[in-house]
Formats: structure tokens, C-alpha cells, sequence
């Protein structure tokens, strides 16, 4: 008995889509984009400016009609619309980021690498970190210990470890991959669970 050929629409399960064509740049075009971005994600302005521009240049790339640097002065005409309108504002990102990445137990290090990835120079940060642990907590020693305290019960370590803790050098290497000093893993891992809740909870008060 002959067999029957496989039909010619299952042939090729992985058969690759056809790359999306990059919409033209129009001032309609960046505000809507911008619009749509700014409401999915908490941004800089200058990683901001960094993603649309990203977007000119794969628009100029296929369009060779358009002239890239016109394109960029519509992004920045952009930008300076958007921070009129309050849209994009720098101090209330940089001071929401900051006090949410220390609600995480993000170290001082950790989150100093993260917004320079947005853009965000390292003083700036440095500034905005120094006058959220001064209103905080008492310093940024204090603001260190707790963010460490609160990265060790979300990863099970120190107090949280349980029976089959690993070692103290591990557990010691896994903070300081983290960001945290010696002096702040190794006080930490120190640490009864009841010291660990009550510096947690009196620096919320």
C-alpha cells in the first residue's frame, strides 16, 4: 500500500515570519510610540531618548528616504514635550526607583549598576541614595544592614537558611555578589531571625 505524502503545510513547522517593516518616523508616529512605552515602563529620559532612537534608526535603515539626524531632533523635540507635561520627570524616577529597589533589599552597589543602566550619572545617584537614607534610615550603614536583612530572607539565607544551610563562606560570597561589605554580610549573617525581623520592621516605622 502506498503511503501518502505529508501534507505541504506541515512540511515546515518552523517556517520563519516575515521581519515586521518599521513604520515611517512622523511626530504622530514618536508620540504615540512614546506614549505606549512610557505607560508600560517607569523610565529615565535618557534611556527614553536611547529607546527611541532605536527605533529611528531601524525606521532609517529600511526608509533610505529619511534623514536620521531630522528623525533625532523630532525625539528631542519629543523629550522636551513630554518632561513639560510632566511625562517624563528624572527626580520622581530616580527617587521611586531608589526606594523601591531598597523596599527589595537592593545594596547601595546593586542599585548604583542598575540605573547607570538607565542612563542615570553614578553622582546622581549617589546623591539621590545619601538623601533617601538620610530621611529613612538613620544612615547608609543602617539602610546597608536592613537591605541585606531583607535580601536574606528572600533568599534563604543566614537565619532563613534552615537545615541544609550552606556554608558560611558561601553564604558570605552570595551577599557580597549582591553588592553587600564584609562588615554588612558578615554582621547580618550573625543575626537571629528575631534581630533580622525586628531591624526590618523598626526601620519602617
Amino acid at each position: 500500500m502506498t503511503k501518502s505524502k505529508p501534507s505541504q503545510s506541515n512540511s515546515n513547522p518552523q517556517k520563519k515570519r516575515t521581519p515586521k517593516v518599521p513604520k515611517r518616523i512622523t511626530e504622530t508616529y514618536l508620540h504615540n510610540a512614546g506614549l505606549y512605552y512610557i505607560e508600560r515602563y517607569a523610565t529615565s529620559t535618557s534611556n527614553f531618548r536611547t529607546v527611541m532612537l532605536r527605533k529611528v534608526k531601524r525606521s532609517c535603515l529600511h526608509h533610505k528616504d529619511q534623514n536620521y539626524e531630522d528623525c533625532a531632533k523630532m525625539v528631542d523635540e519629543l523629550i522636551t514635550k513630554f518632561e513639560r507635561s510632566g511625562l517624563l520627570n528624572d527626580d520622581l524616577y530616580i527617587t521611586s526607583m531608589v526606594s523601591s529597589y531598597r523596599r527589595k533589599g537592593l545594596s547601595k552597589r546593586m542599585i548604583t549598576q542598575k540605573l547607570m543602566m538607565k542612563g542615570i550619572q553614578s553622582e546622581t545617584i549617589q546623591n539621590y541614595l545619601s538623601r533617601h537614607d538620610e530621611q529613612k534610615h538613620e544612615d547608609l550603614h543602617r539602610a546597608e544592614l536592613k537591605a541585606a536583612a531583607i535580601h536574606c530572607r528572600k533568599k534563604k539565607l543566614g537565619a532563613y537558611s534552615g537545615i541544609n544551610a550552606a556554608e558560611p563562606e558561601k553564604q558570605l560570597a552570595r551577599l557580597a555578589r549582591a553588592g553587600f561589605s564584609f562588615d554588612i554580610a558578615k554582621n547580618i549573617l550573625g543575626m537571629t531571625e528575631n534581630e533580622i525581623q525586628a531591624l526590618i520592621y523598626d526601620e519602617e516605622l
